[in-house]
């Protein structure tokens, strides 16, 4: 809740928001009727809200195009560095949950070919999907947990709006007006795709760019990160383990199962299972932190999905 309530702050001035209202972390954070799990531990006002109606253009063209065109020079925005990455595809295979070499990488190489470093941005907007891609985004970008720069100048997805795939294009809509407002800021944007899976970078200024504009090709870099280590996978666990990490998954009746990414105790393989959908064991995975809890794991000849029961 306070990760996301100045998200909701800057939303609620936001002429394009979808829902313009501030919010305190309170109210983001505790479950009521209006505000129900969605995937515990996340409530309805922490996700992404795709069904809106909202549309978004940018126009580009080189300074020769622009002055033939007659754009005056005080709404010229300029790309100074930009990167994209991918994390490893099947959430199973990557290190960890917490962390994104892909977003670790891209930032490195965008302030590489700007020559700009985290601590000159101005304005950020961290692709907000759900509150661990901010985290995540913040921390791979290396932006301090109390740094006092906003983290979003739209309001995020969850409170500007989150119109599906078009989301970016209203934050760097919206990104050129800030720095237009006050020539030679700086600012920069983050997308993402799928499970923090695909990442996208972007640097800009009205200051124009000082020598050659020259991008390095992505797959220069992709091979780094996909070459990086990642757990065994178990698709047919059996034995004991501990959890890893998890969710329970809400319907609007309340708490339906738990999905638990977990790590075997003989080999450390990771597996993926649910536990058995009983209120008392739903129950206790939303009051109880459940992180490192032991337990057995079981697969079934059937080919049905693998059960985790918690000791």
């Amino acid at each position: 809740g306070r990760l996301m309530a100045p998200f909701t702050e800057v939303a609620a001035e936001h002429p394009q928001a979808w829902f313009p209202v501030a919010r305190t972390a309170e109210e983001i954070a505790t479950p009521t009727e209006d505000n129900r799990y969605v995937g515990f531990p996340y409530t309805k006002y922490m996700n992404a809200i795709m069904q809106v109606d909202q549309a978004a253009a940018v126009v580009m063209m080189s300074v020769k195009k622009a002055r033939e065109l007659g754009v005056q020079q005080e709404k010229w925005v300029f790309l100074h560095g930009c990167a994209d990455a991918n994390d490893l595809w099947f959430p199973t295979e990557r290190v960890d949950f917490h962390s994104s070499p892909a977003i670790r990488m891209m930032g490195k190489k965008a302030f590489a070919m700007s020559g700009w470093n985290v601590g000159e941005i101005d304005y950020f907007d961290l692709y907000s999907c759900f509150p661990s891609a901010v985290q995540i985004g913040r921390n791979e970008l290396g932006i301090a947990q109390d740094d006092p720069r906003a983290l979003t100048v739209t309001g995020g997805l969850p409170y500007f709006g989150g119109a599906g795939n078009n989301y970016v294009m209203h934050s760097i809509a919206t990104m050129m007006d800030k720095l237009r407002a006050k020539p030679g800021t700086k600012g920069l944007c983050t997308s993402n795709g799928w499970y923090v899976t695909k990442h996208g970078l972007g640097l800009y200024s009205t200051t124009p760019l000082e020598g050659k504009w020259e991008r390095e090709k992505p797959a220069t870099y992709q091979a780094e990160i996909d070459a990086e280590k990642h757990p065994k996978v178990e698709e047919k666990p059996n034995g004991k383990a501990k959890i890893e990490t998890y969710t329970v998954v809400h319907g609007r009746g309340g708490a339906e199962f738990a999905i638990v990414f977990g790590r075997m105790a003989d080999t450390d393989a990771r597996f993926v299972a649910h536990t058995p959908n009983d209120p008392a064991t739903l129950a206790d995975m939303v009051e109880r932190e459940q992180l490192g809890r032991p337990g057995a794991v079981q697969s079934f000849a059937d080919g049905s999905v693998n059960i985790f029961t918690p000791e």
